[in-house]
């Protein structure tokens, strides 16, 4: 039954194809004369200050109440959100959980989210711009149309994109600075991610994937996959090896693994780090499990190193490979045995540092810290972590530390694109 006239609000513009519900939710308000801040507070009075990322914890009773004042389908509005997914990205959402691939935005609590995306030329080449809820996946990286990378966060101030709090009551633009987001431009990705997100999206469009040995799969069972795997790669003891790896074998993979901040889960790194965590992970996933056990194995990963960074449930076609293919790690090394590493560094010429020490003896027990000797106060040129900022004042060397942090970047990678932009010379691929 339709709504009567008298209860519709002035201001209903339509749902737009593939739009996000929080995008559409913005443009309500601004329709109306509101933020989206002041639309949500009327809806739910007593409710937070702020509304929580809607195309997620948009709840049925506030979906209900937009789709008898706009008179858009409550089917429609649902699309528009999580809901979409459910069974085909993730099992189940029970708006505690984190959901693979698909981030927090905005804020939560006093974390800064960068699950929303967007591309600045579609919006600027939009007749009403507007967010698509694909830009959410976050191993969507690159816009298929123009083959730059997806913006996560203001290019101004670095802060996440959130529609829901910006001021202004029409366009997108950032909510901390104002800027408008038409007139950014993403940057050119340092690889080819084109081919892999759309294959995952059609595995999601699909509902299933084909894993080797294991048969037929649920979709979210093998995105589910492919996070374990890109996790790995993103962080943890073994990423730099399994990095170099992939990228020794496979050539359009190939990007220096020192250029790719690391982190405990993929879904934190900036697009352009994620676009090649996800490739590699794709790359391991294909003739399943024997590509991923012939890197595990080559970079010397045991299965304890595998399980011990997962503590939640794990698909059956990961688990049986890991514990199947990948056998313990070999018993520590004794007291004894480290001595002698120390002694061989020594023979060398090499002094025993804690770091020269693990690089020899593969481990980082705790005797090897009683054993090493200091290192130097100061690296030599070239060599320190920020080396890039050698010859810098400390004042600056630390502003530009927080500066690449908070864009979500190594030094480096950040002072590249900050001298090249101070230069005017056009942006390359980090390979």
């Amino acid at each position: 039954m339709l709504p009567a006239a008298d209860d519709l609000w002035p201001g209903r513009p339509p749902l737009l194809e593939g739009e996000s519900f929080s995008s559409w939710f913005a443009r309500v308000a601004g329709a109306n004369g509101l933020r989206p801040t002041e639309l949500y507070r009327i809806l739910q009075p007593g409710g937070d200050r702020n509304p929580r990322d809607l195309d997620r914890y948009g709840d049925i009773h506030l979906l209900g109440t937009m789709a008898e004042k706009t008179g858009v389908s409550m089917p429609a509005l649902e699309q528009s959100t999580f809901r979409r997914w459910a069974g085909w990205a993730f099992e189940r959402d029970d708006g505690l959980v984190k959901l693979d691939w698909l981030p927090p935005a905005g804020r939560e609590k006093a974390k800064r989210c960068f699950g929303q995306q967007v591309c600045p030329l579609c919006l600027a080449e939009d007749a009403v711009p507007h967010l698509r809820l694909e830009w959410r996946l976050s191993f969507l990286t690159v816009c298929p149309t123009h083959g730059r990378l997806l913006l996560d966060r203001c290019p101004t101030c670095n802060e996440p994109l959130s529609v829901l709090r910006q001021e202004r009551r029409d366009g997108i633009c950032c909510w901390s600075c104002g800027a408008d987001v038409r007139t950014f431009a993403g940057d050119v990705p340092p690889l080819d991610a084109i081919p892999v997100q759309e294959d995952l999206r059609h595995t999601l469009t699909l509902g299933w994937r084909q894993l080797g040995e294991y048969g037929p799969v649920y979709s979210f069972t093998a995105l589910r996959i492919i996070t374990l795997i890109a996790r790995l790669i993103a962080g943890g003891a073994h990423a730099y090896a399994l990095r170099t790896w992939i990228s020794a074998r496979e050539p359009s993979l190939a990007v220096p693994p020192e250029t790719l901040p690391r982190a405990r889960d993929g879904a934190l790194l900036t697009p352009r780090a994620r676009s090649v965590v996800v490739a590699m992970a794709h790359h391991l996933l294909g003739d399943w499990p024997n590509r991923f056990v012939e890197a595990a194995r080559s970079v010397g990963m045991a299965r304890i190193h595998v399980r011990s960074n997962f503590s939640d449930a794990l698909p059956f076609a990961f688990v049986h490979a890991v514990d199947w293919h990948l056998k313990d790690a070999l018993a520590p090394a004794s007291r004894q045995e480290l001595a002698s590493a120390k002694a061989v560094l020594e023979r060398r010429g090499v002094k025993p540092t804690y770091r020269n020490l693990v690089d020899l003896a593969g481990t980082r027990r705790k005797p090897l810290k009683a054993l090493a000797e200091l290192a130097t106060e100061t690296a030599p040129w070239g060599k320190g972590r920020y080396w890039k900022l050698d010859g810098v004042s400390a004042e600056v060397k630390a502003a530009a530390r927080l500066a690449a942090h908070r864009s979500g970047e190594n030094v480096g990678v950040w002072l590249d694109h900050l001298v090249r932009k101070e230069l005017k010379m056009p942006s390359i691929r980090v390979s």
